[in-house]
């Protein structure tokens, strides 16, 4: 599993080892209760780690969410690289949104998603992968790109497809393209708690409607 890390330090692949076993031990127990009723005393009892090595990795257990939104962000990034140029801006977001939705790993990304939005903020995220984690993670990403990865967010993700959007006449809403990133993190959030109250509307058709019309 981490034989690609085979020409890093040790260090270098403990500290990997180290982080994706605590991601791990959490992605475990996030089958059985939500994250916040989940204790870093039952982590390190999964994880099999003290403590005190816990939080030589993680400060608190909330910013293992934000390790995983790197993770989560980049994944993101690759895959709308993928992207055929011209696919429709409505398909292209209610795809982001499937994938935030649908999400196996992290379950109630959402949830933890809008938390993070209010007490954090996509450019508090402090978690930054080291390069034996690029490596580990996402091979085929090259060096010199490793710093603008660190730095993406779903909010520079979403400014970019707006601003593609509005040169196509897609989104004619009078606004600065960073307003229209902030809307688009709301629609996906309103769109999600919605369905929940009720699940017999589309409300992304809804809330996407009031954004383009």
């Amino acid at each position: 599993m981490y034989e690609v890390l085979s020409h890093f330090t040790l260090r270098k692949i403990n500290f990997v080892k180290t982080r994706t076993t605590i991601l791990n031990s959490v992605k475990y127990l996030l089958k059985q209760k939500d994250f916040s009723d989940i204790t870093v005393d039952e982590i390190c009892q999964k994880a099999q780690i003290s403590r005190g090595t816990f939080f030589n990795y993680f400060s608190t257990k909330e910013h293992i969410f934000n390790y995983f939104l790197r993770i989560f962000t980049i994944s993101l990034a690759l895959k709308i690289q993928k992207w055929d140029d011209n696919q429709a801006f409505k398909s292209k977001i209610q795809q982001i949104y499937t994938w935030c939705k649908e999400e196996k790993e992290y379950p109630k990304f959402l949830d933890s998603y809008s938390s993070f939005l209010l007490s954090v903020g996509e450019e508090g995220n402090e978690m930054k992968l080291t390069d034996a984690e690029f490596v580990f993670f996402f091979p085929d990403i090259k060096e010199a790109e490793y710093d603008n990865f660190n730095n993406l967010t779903f909010q520079k993700l979403f400014e970019k497809l707006c601003e593609s959007a509005k040169e196509k006449n897609e989104i004619t809403f009078n606004t600065s393209i960073e307003e229209l990133g902030n809307i688009i993190s709301g629609i996906l959030i309103s769109s999600y708690l919605t369905d929940h109250l009720n699940d017999t509307v589309n409300h992304f058709d809804i809330f996407y409607n009031i954004l383009t019309q």
